[in-house]
């Protein structure tokens, strides 16, 4: 995966748990590439990509911030969770898992998770 991608993914899954709110201002891009650890060329890429995707808007020289948009981060959140959903069953599926066992993990996990 290409480190841009990598950091879009990053900070999209920073920004959808809430570790920036609506609105908020998103840190500087030299800070962002000091926490990512890469160059400010990759995180400006990223935040291209955010923006473009409707997650982040840019305020030219006061930089970027995150969506006031609460319906956004919402579809966002959903879409991640599609995805993600998507790739764990089929992977399940490959292991020859079937519905019934699936159901059975989750229910134990829950379970757990809530103990």
């Amino acid at each position: 995966m290409y480190p841009y991608l990598q950091i879009t993914s990053v900070i999209r899954a920073t920004i959808l748990r809430g570790k920036y709110v609506l609105g908020q201002q998103m840190p500087p891009i030299r800070t962002l590439a000091e926490m990512e650890k890469c160059n400010p060329a990759t995180v400006q890429k990223a935040l291209k990509i955010l923006e473009k995707q409707g997650l982040i808007v840019s305020r030219g020289s006061k930089g970027y911030f995150v969506t006031e948009s609460e319906k956004k981060i919402i579809e966002l959140r959903n879409l991640h969770l599609n995805r993600l959903t998507k790739i764990l069953f089929e992977k399940l599926y490959e292991l020859g898992f079937s519905d019934t066992e699936i159901i059975k993990m989750f229910e134990e996990y829950v379970a757990t998770k809530n103990k």
